[in-house]
């Protein structure tokens, strides 16, 4: 079978402009006619041209230029204005042509127009070529040419790129474009470090926006005391010329949180690019991963869901890029250790970093190390006083002395008990101190520092109606790191303006922490807590019931999320004879990318949730295998959520063990289906086999079609085409059969590449030409990039070489205008390949380095093994056998590690040389 390949730019040829034009984005849009500038014309001939350039040599439709410029707005004659514009552009850049002669630059190419302009008159193109050299140079120990590269790259900029030009292509562009400076101002920052230039290093800064996100908690309206370390903590955020990292210890219930927080708000004038905040829960049995606190500051950040790295070491990098040339302050709260926090820390100056720990971290390098103890006495009572009142605590000063050393001068308990007595003006601070005194001997369950915090937690709950008390335990029940109004509205069985209110009470009452509007927490010793009392207090069957409202109510939104992401695919955990799932009463999502938002947003909590389920016999294996089965359109567009597979693997163990074949036979397709987006088709064949074997017998069609293509794919990979094709036949006539149009296309794309290298060439072109007739129905644009680029290999491989280019690149814009790197460098890789066997060397090693570019940066072992191949036979093609031998060598390696044959394939060029 033909190598499965990927997108890019587009084929070469000659260009018909004036040879002294040049054309800049890095900046305002400008043509050069050698030394003079010429007026590219009104805003939206700009937008017009900056669609051509950026996709120069590429034939661009009428109506993406309409969409490009106008979007949704498009006026009733944008077509006729378009062609004006073209007309415009057309004298610009040849202004010397006849009247009737054909254009020789902007070309009419079918219902649309290819701009035909070199690559290196491009200052973009430039600019990659050079950052690509130089991360080249730096990965071989030459930072002294990495630098020269990047000093020249980075000298092609002149403002904000694109500045002014308008409509949703361009405002996307700038954001791509914006990054890119971003990591090459970073890259530039490793050479000079390598090149022991700590001074340049330090100075290297680019124009940082001025609107960074603000995602601190809510400050502590009555915080007090903790005077000496605040001064010092804003001392050193204020001074530094270097990151800050600024570690505040202590025990549970201290008062870390509030004066990281109470800083932090203190400094924002400091840090005008912007405030992120996570809780790294670090007591947790389950802490949060670094990749996943990444994975959300990058996107809060603007980075696209999509081009999220998948490897720690390559997300971190970009993270630090990002923070690289803005002033941002990061408050990570909770942490475990030093190895947990290390890939968060951002490596610029200008930046800080407030940490706060449990235990001291002594490995940050010139930190601002704070340990904090309990309050001083004046502290404590000046605490309790704001919260009480003057009088009432002037009026007992024996009770009140009482009450702070049963507190232990904690704030967490000083406060719930304040909170108790502020909300009960009868109660006296001698009856509390009773109340203290005699629990204080009797519960020693409670595993915390001071028996007095349970004490304290006890007392507070006293406060509490039996409402209150009921969601103060069921809120603290689900193993997830925080719960929406919504989800909480679900747990406790209450309408959501309801459910908010008794979270804001327990937030009043200093029982539950609110990390955002309408999101709430637990502090770690309070969740323990109302975990415990839980359980000894509140009967199994509610707090079954609870958790399976949660779950149903999560698995509602994700599969609104999963029906907005995948249209006209049927949800593959739908069987006949299946109640209808419940309807969502969460968010409405409009569109893919705000579906896909949402599933990356939650899923620590919904992965989380499965797990949980999985070890609760109580709970539904149903249930939780649909909601697994919800995250699959982050594997499809190339968005493979973090830790999927142990979750697929637990789930699927509780089913075999439980004998439930439904459930086992989901996640084992999820498991296969994760293992084999990262090309390892012979360690996930066993497990979609099994999967197919359950699906049979249990007569689940709709799932059954979704094992079926994805086992044929990976067959197809294996080179195993009659197994592929029995596969994807089967496949075939069971979506065919369930009318799920959305998946249908996928099976008649991978089976026209399987009827192509079985020898059936023209049935196989005719299978691939009804996907993308298929998926342009259904407007499914993933699923249209998926039919093209299969389409474009059957093209290639049967001579239909101008089919499959122009298959391939509009392939290249749909993934890309998803955001999904990991297909675009799958693309890349294909128009390289398309390069290769159309005879073109030098424009495939281009794209197969960008393939490349992007799959070092992700950690996508496959896409980069099939890079390195193109990149191997252009170098061969071109005569120079060393480079070749280089990147062959490192192709085959990977390959082999995948256990994918075309490592075969790769040792024979490799002995041919």
């Amino acid at each position: 079978m033909p190598p499965t390949a990927p997108p890019g730019h587009s084929s070469g040829g000659e260009s018909g402009r004036t040879a002294a034009c040049r054309f800049t984005v890095l900046g305002p849009l400008r043509v050069r006619d050698g030394s003079a500038e010429v007026s590219v014309g009104s805003p939206q001939a700009q937008a017009v041209f900056t669609v051509l350039l950026l996709r120069a040599r590429t034939p661009v439709s009428a109506r993406e230029l309409v969409a490009a410029v106008w979007g949704d707005e498009a006026p009733p004659n944008a077509l006729g204005s378009l062609r004006t514009h073209v007309f415009t552009l057309r004298r610009l850049l040849e202004p010397g042509r006849a009247p009737r002669a054909a254009a020789r630059t902007l070309l009419t190419t079918g219902d649309g127009y290819t701009l035909r302009v070199a690559p290196e008159d491009v200052d973009l193109t430039v600019f990659e070529l050079r950052t690509a050299e130089a991360r080249r140079a730096l990965a071989a120990g030459r930072p002294e040419r990495a630098r020269s590269l990047l000093v020249s790259a980075l000298d092609l900029w002149r403002g904000s790129p694109l500045v002014g030009v308008p409509g949703p292509y361009a405002e996307a562009q700038r954001a791509r474009l914006e990054e890119l400076r971003l990591a090459a101002v970073e890259a530039r920052r490793e050479a000079e470090i390598a090149l022991g230039r700590h001074d340049d290093a330090t100075g290297l800064r680019a124009p940082a926006p001025s609107d960074g996100p603000a995602r601190l908690p809510q400050d502590t309206a009555d915080f007090t005391g903790r005077n000496d370390e605040t001064d010092r903590l804003c001392a050193a955020l204020e001074s530094s010329r270097i990151v800050s990292l600024s570690a505040v210890s202590g025990m549970g219930g201290i008062g870390k949180t509030a004066l990281a927080v109470h800083v932090a708000h203190r400094m924002r004038h400091r840090f005008p690019d912007g405030q992120l905040y996570a809780d790294l829960r670090g007591t947790d049995p389950r802490p949060a991963e670094p990749m996943e606190v990444l994975g959300r500051f990058l996107r809060v950040l603007g980075v696209r869901a999509g081009h999220l790295p998948t490897l720690p070491g390559e997300r971190a990098a970009l993270y630090r890029s990002v923070l690289a040339t803005r002033q941002v302050l990061v408050l990570l709260d909770n942490a475990r250790d030093l190895a947990q926090v290390r890939d968060l820390l951002p490596g610029a100056p200008g930046s800080a970093v407030l940490l706060t720990s449990r235990s001291r971290l002594v490995g940050l390098t010139g930190a601002t190390l704070v340990d904090l103890r309990p309050l001083a006495r004046a502290e404590a009572l000046e605490l309790l006083t704001r919260i009480v009142g003057g009088p009432r605590v002037s009026a007992e000063p024996e009770a009140v002395a009482e009450v702070l050393d049963a507190c232990g001068h904690l704030p967490l308990a000083l406060r719930i008990v304040a909170s108790r007595l502020a909300a009960r003006p009868g109660h006296t601070f001698a009856e509390t101190a009773a109340l203290l005194a005699d629990e204080r001997g009797r519960l020693g369950a409670f595993r915390a520092e001071d028996a007095a915090v349970e004490t304290t937690f006890r007392l507070g709950m006293e406060l509490l109606d039996a409402e209150h008390v009921r969601a103060f335990r069921l809120l603290a029940l689900p193993e997830v790191p925080e719960l929406g109004v919504p989800a909480a509205a679900a747990l406790l069985a209450r309408p959501e303006r309801e459910a908010e209110e008794l979270c804001e009470s327990l937030v009043d009452l200093s029982l539950l922490e609110s990390v955002a509007p309408g999101r709430y927490r637990y502090h770690d010793l309070l969740r323990l807590f109302a975990r415990q009392t839980a359980v000894a207090e509140v009967p199994d069957h509610e707090r079954t019931a609870a958790l399976a409202r949660l779950l149903e109510f999560t698995l509602a939104t994700a599969l609104d999320a999963h029906r907005a992401s995948l249209p006209d695919d049927i949800f593959p955990g739908n069987i006949p004879g299946n109640a209808a799932p419940p309807r969502s009463a969460g968010p409405v999502f409009t569109g893919p990318q705000e579906a896909t938002a949402w599933l990356l947003d939650e899923q620590t909590s919904l992965l989380g949730l499965v797990e949980q389920a999985a070890g609760d016999a109580s709970l539904s294996l149903t249930v939780s295998s649909d909601l697994l089965l919800a995250a699959d359109p982050l594997g499809r567009l190339g968005a493979q959520p973090y830790g999927i597979e142990r979750a697929a693997r637990t789930l699927a163990g509780a089913a075999r063990a439980a004998g439930h074949r439904t459930a086992e036979a989901r996640a084992l397709y999820m498991l296969g289906s994760s293992v084999q987006h990262r090309f390892a088709m012979r360690l996930g064949a066993p497990d979609l086999d099994r999967a197919i074997e359950l699906c049979r017998a249990a007569g689940d069609r709709t799932l059954l079609a979704h094992v079926l293509i994805t086992r044929g794919g990976g067959a197809l990979a294996l080179r195993d085409f009659t197994a592929a094709h029995a596969l994807l036949t089967e496949a075939l006539t069971h979506c065919r059969a369930l009318a799920s149009r959305g998946i249908e296309a996928y099976a008649l794309g991978f089976l026209g590449l399987a009827l192509l290298a079985t020898g059936r060439a023209d049935e196989g072109l005719a299978h691939c030409r009804e996907a993308v007739a298929v998926t342009r129905a259904t407007g499914d644009l993933a699923g249209r990039a998926n039919a093209l680029h299969n389409l474009a290999q059957v093209c290639l491989w049967t001579g239909r070489t101008s089919e499959a280019f122009d298959s391939l690149h509009e392939s290249l814009r749909l993934w890309r205008d998803t955001g999904s790197r990991y297909r675009e460098g799958l693309l890349l890789g294909a128009i390289a390949e398309a390069h290769n066997v159309s005879g073109r060397p030098a424009e495939a090693a281009e794209h197969a380095a960008w393939a490349r570019d992007i799959a070092e940066a992700r950690g996508d072992a496959g896409i980069l093994a099939r890079a390195l191949a193109q990149l191997g036979h252009a170098h061969r093609a071109q005569g120079d056998a060393d480079e070749a031998r280089e990147h062959y060598r490192r192709a085959e390696r990977v390959f082999r590690e995948l256990g994918l044959p075309d490592a075969d394939d790769i040792a024979r060029h490799l002995r041919e040389l």
